[in-house]
């Protein structure tokens, strides 16, 4: 007689299976016949599991068969089980899906317009039950992060990737110029360029010297893209900034094409051997999404703040 332990899953399943239909139709046959095997295979089926039992679950009679007592508390905890068993056969297809689970994304400008909002929205739609979680910083600071496996993934310009991580182009948008509404003309470097604590101030220095500015008059400000903004409309100062920054911000400054054929090349990147289905389930959406950038509105504040 084979013990319980001797039983492979498969046929644990199996049988109990088979015997709570036993249970459901009182009796092998109108149960074999729901099932669609031979009630003689039912029979044997069932026996095997309370020969691994050691205990009798059905009363059989000519008219059926019926659960004994035993049987019954047996086969109602089973029923309780395999209910589990489903259901977390269920999680287990979803997480791997990239159903459910946790995704963290780092990213360097807002995502609050643009494609970047369109992208989170897609993703959110596709991926409900996901755990979405978003950190800002410096492109250096969030790299770090993906490499000590801290985020899932960061959204940076594509010359802030290192060799090491995988990436995916998404989009390009322009970089401009941001000024005081009462002095929209005035040349870039006539007044210091401002820019935010997690922007690349190298970045900036080479944008502003290149245009012929002077690079002294690039100061680091210690608070977001919308507070430098907020600086430029007090008229204390001018900025470079991504379009996605024009779009998402409420300060009254007017907006410019920085002069010459340059953009920012947002990409996302990741490592390779970090397993995260939430993960390949965002860069599938990101594959099949194509993503560009609305077009340069020039100025995109009137006077008043007003667009």
């Amino acid at each position: 007689m084979r013990r319980v332990s001797e039983l492979s899953a498969a046929q644990d399943i199996a049988a109990l299976r088979s015997a709570l239909m036993v249970r459901e139709h009182l009796g092998f046959r109108r149960a074999s016949e729901v099932l669609g095997v031979n009630p003689s295979v039912l029979s044997r089926r069932v026996l095997a599991l309370e020969d691994a039992l050691g205990v009798s679950l059905f009363q059989r009679t000519p008219g059926g068969a019926r659960p004994t007592g035993a049987g019954e508390r047996f086969l109602s905890d089973v029923e309780r089980a395999l209910e589990l068993l489903t259901k977390a056969a269920v999680r287990a297809g979803a997480a791997g899906r990239g159903e459910v689970g946790r995704l963290r994304l780092g990213h360097v400008w807002p995502v609050t317009a643009g494609p970047a909002e369109a992208m989170l929205r897609a993703y959110r739609r596709s991926a409900f039950d996901v755990e979405l979680e978003l950190r800002g910083g410096s492109a250096a600071e969030l790299v770090a992060a993906v490499l000590d496996r801290e985020l899932d993934a960061v959204l940076i310009d594509a010359d802030d990737a290192p060799p090491g991580l995988d990436r995916l182009p998404l989009w390009s948008e322009p970089w401009l110029v941001a000024r005081p509404l009462d002095a929209p003309d005035e040349p870039l470097g006539a007044a210091p360029v401002l820019c935010a604590a997690g922007d690349d101030w190298n970045r900036i220095q080479r944008l502003v010297s290149d245009r012929g500015g002077a690079r002294a008059g690039v100061r680091v400000q210690m608070t977001s893209y919308d507070g430098v903004l907020s600086l430029v409309a007090a008229g204390a100062g001018h900025a470079i900034v991504p379009q996605s920054v024009a779009h998402s911000t409420r300060a009254s400054v007017a907006f410019a094409p920085l002069a010459g054929s340059v953009s920012l090349k947002l990409i996302a990147a990741w490592r390779n051997d970090h397993d995260n289905p939430a993960l390949r389930r965002f860069l599938s959406l990101l594959r099949s999404t194509p993503m560009e950038a609305a077009a340069v509105v020039e100025p995109l504040r009137a006077a008043g703040g007003r667009r």
